[in-house]
């Protein structure tokens, strides 16, 4: 197997197994649940990333993935799951750019899937990838990556558990590193990120403001500190 088309219709299936496979995904929870069971155990195994079809199937691969978090919401666990695999492949045989462009599309799902519900859990995983200190799996490219796409739909307002998560993100030495000691990370992107930040403290202002009794000094410290982390010359 070499690829596969992934298509978002249960229509014009004929004469194509990927297509045929991409509707019966849609149609039915548990095929695709077995989909997801399937790809995560081939993307574990250790011979899978060192075939030829590598780089070709994996992007179809996710693409279902994709589709099935689309239709089917209590398999969005299993999608975070299997694109976290794939953040941990590494192979020196393959281009950088192709490994990094199927680890961006893992980004592009995790962020996907972060807007349906799953933002804790997604940010949760990334920084213990990061606490891991592996920069094959996500280095500081992916991170700008990802710290990119979150500024594009994060909009207020902000839960205190989604401010609690991503000041802790933003916190990680790889991440500061990614972001402040780079001239990848562009200007316009640096004062989007230093108005989210500034959006996080706010709201957490509200939110101790409406929780009577309830000590939030340290996340606002935690706010504190990220503000003045992220403080950019622009």
């Amino acid at each position: 197997m070499v690829s596969f088309t992934v298509l978002d219709s249960t229509e014009n299936t004929a004469g194509s197994i990927g297509r045929q496979l991409s509707a019966l995904c849609i149609k039915y929870p548990v095929i695709a649940q077995g989909v997801l069971i399937w790809a995560k155990e081939l993307a574990s195994g250790s011979e899978f990333i060192t075939t030829a079809g590598y780089p070709t199937v994996s992007p179809c691969i996710l693409s279902l993935a994709r589709l099935i978090s689309i239709y089917h919401p209590l398999a969005r666990n299993g999608v975070l799951d299997l694109a976290l695999v794939f953040l941990g492949h590494s192979n020196s045989d393959i281009s950088h750019q192709k490994m990094q462009s199927i680890k961006e599309q893992c980004l592009r799902l995790l962020l996907y899937i972060s807007t349906q519900g799953l933002s804790l859990a997604v940010i949760s995983a990334l920084q213990n990838k990061l606490q891991k200190g592996v920069s094959s799996e996500i280095d500081s490219a992916l991170i700008r990556y990802f710290i990119s796409g979150l500024l594009d739909i994060v909009q207020p307002p902000l839960s205190l558990p989604f401010v609690r998560s991503l000041s802790s993100f933003l916190l990680e030495g790889q991440c500061v590193d990614a972001l402040l000691q780079s001239r990848h990370f562009e200007e316009g992107k640096r004062a989007r990120l230093g108005e989210l930040v500034g959006t996080m403290f706010e709201e957490c202002l509200k939110d101790r403001n409406r929780c009577l009794g309830v000590n939030l000094e340290e996340d606002a410290t935690m706010i504190e500190v990220v503000k003045s982390t992220y403080t950019f010359d622009v």
